[in-house]
């Protein structure tokens, strides 16, 4: 048994909650920092992106990543009329309001809909609530033919974490599958160490199960089914009964054909040889069961071991 003074345990209570103040105030402190320096760099760094824009084609304003998605850099006002011509029904904005070009006012008059997730830039990274937010957006806006324009300041890591999760979770990409992929249409972005955390982080835990292991068909018989028989079944005809599954992949076409199991029919006979009871419990196949299984592939076929006369 450990005995603790409870004066040392407040102690340590005390010391662990100082040691957490501490960290956050480092991290305000940090962000403040940033952001402070965001705002001196971002005309500068702007200018310098335009220009790029202007001498170089490759450096392109946005890219198309998906069939109903563009990932980018911030849209001016003229940008907007251009971008509804491409069949751009919604925006979502990472930038913080100093960072920000076009009003919500101005994408609502071309019928747009707009999406703020003010995020700072350099070292931080949208929540996972947040990202949740805008893929769902993207999601609906793609489900119905609309396209969506993701954007930060220079299209690069901020709104590549929130299209990064968007290929996770709805087109069953890895993280670094993903990043793969999404350098071949615009090979500029580059992610964070927090923006990366944050898109491994939103894999693990929104990422569709996919089905791996092999599923069984099976015939399950009951105790109703063998009420009448003796329960003795040591004698080597008792051996005629044997279970073998095949292992299948997992296909949506064994659920629907699932009633056609039923179709298995049990029968048993009941005989003698030297005076011992024996039992043979055979499973038949209906014409259109097999016919039908067979022709899937599910199932394998099962041979006729009726008694001979």
């Amino acid at each position: 048994m450990k005995i603790e003074d409870l004066d040392d345990v407040e102690n340590e209570d005390g010391d662990y909650g100082a040691k957490q103040l501490q960290i956050v105030r480092v991290d305000e402190a940090k962000r403040l920092l940033v952001g402070a320096g965001a705002r001196i760099l971002f005309y500068p760094t702007l200018l310098y992106n335009v220009f790029r824009n202007k001498i170089q084609s490759e450096f392109r304003w946005w890219d198309e990543v998906d069939q109903f998605l563009l990932l980018g850099a911030v849209p001016f006002p003229k940008d907007v009329r251009r971008l509804k011509q491409l069949g751009v029904g919604g925006v979502i904005t990472l930038n913080e309001p100093f960072e920000t070009l076009v009003s919500t006012s101005l994408y609502h008059a071309y019928g747009i809909d707009h999406l703020v997730i003010p995020t700072r830039d350099y070292l931080f990274a949208p929540s996972v609530s947040d990202i949740s937010r805008a893929v769902d957006f993207i999601h609906n806006n793609a489900s119905c033919g609309r396209t969506t324009y993701v954007h930060c300041k220079a299209g690069r890591g901020r709104s590549t974490t929130i299209v990064l999760c968007y290929l996770v979770e709805h087109k069953q990409m890895t993280p670094a599958g993903a990043l793969e992929y999404v350098r071949t249409r615009r090979p500029r972005v580059l992610l964070a160490p927090s923006q990366w955390k944050a898109v491994v982080e939103y894999s693990m835990h929104r990422q569709p199960a996919t089905i791996h292991s092999p599923s069984v068909d099976a015939v399950m018989i009951t105790k109703a089914d063998l009420e009448g028989y003796h329960s003795t079944f040591d004698d080597i005809t008792s051996k005629e009964l044997v279970i073998v599954p095949r292992m299948v992949r997992a296909r949506p076409i064994i659920a629907r054909l699932s009633c056609l199991l039923a179709s298995f029919k049990v029968s048993g006979v009941y005989g003698h040889r030297k005076g011992n009871k024996h039992k043979i419990v055979e499973l038949k196949l209906f014409n259109e069961s097999n016919f039908a299984l067979r022709s899937f592939g599910s199932l394998p076929v099962v041979p006729d071991r009726s008694p001979r006369e």
